[in-house]
């Protein structure tokens, strides 16, 4: 320190009573969350609500499940996500589509995943028009099973993830391919509304 550093030292301390302020600033930035229990908690909890919310089965551990959390907003692959937790893809993607994070392949079907959410449709001719197997309905219902129940929450746990994992400074890959849907399928309704509407005056 030089004798000029030293005479504003001498003028702050005088001035502030006190020469610990700095440090204390030091010491306590980036405290609120930058241990990874922590983050590990705080993705836990939100999962807890989500289950207390809409119930769902897994047969992976809330480790696991926390696990499918994160590496999936890293932009992992569902089997990459098995390979991880030492499981099997269909079990990722079953607690994946249950924690609300859907991708945007899930929804690239032959038919248009809404005739799924009408409950008079015939889901034994659906599968017959385009050749799907019951797996495959299987999978489709469980992402608009997904889709709706985000819905219903203004996607809320997806974006209690996000902020999860913001404040923790992770970087992560982001993805709105739900909110996309939504947002897609409100318009369109918009739209058919503005054409069938009577602009004459």
């Amino acid at each position: 320190m030089d004798e000029k550093t030293e005479e504003l030292r001498d003028i702050f301390v005088d001035v502030a009573g006190e020469d610990t302020v700095t440090e204390r600033q030091e010491a306590g930035h980036g405290s609120l969350l930058s241990d990874e229990d922590g983050v590990e908690e705080r993705l836990l909890a939100v999962i807890d609500r989500l289950r207390a919310r809409f119930e769902f089965d897994t047969d992976l551990d809330d480790d696991a499940l926390v696990t499918v959390v994160r590496r999936y907003y890293e932009g992992d692959s569902d089997a990459e996500i098995a390979a991880t937790v030492e499981t099997d893809e269909a079990t990722v993607f079953r607690a994946r589509t249950a924690l609300h994070l859907l991708r945007e392949s899930d929804t690239d079907a032959s038919f248009d995943l809404a005739r799924l959410r009408d409950p008079d449709t015939d889901l034994d001719a659906l599968a017959d028009e385009f050749d799907l197997s019951d797996a495959q309905l299987r999978r489709y219902q469980r992402v608009v099973t997904a889709q709706t129940q985000a819905r219903q929450v203004s996607h809320r746990f997806q974006s209690e993830y996000e902020d999860v994992l913001h404040d923790a400074g992770i970087s992560t890959v982001m993805t709105d391919a739900v909110r996309d849907d939504g947002l897609k399928e409100a318009t369109e309704d918009i739209g058919s509304l503005e054409e069938d509407a009577d602009v004459d005056f």
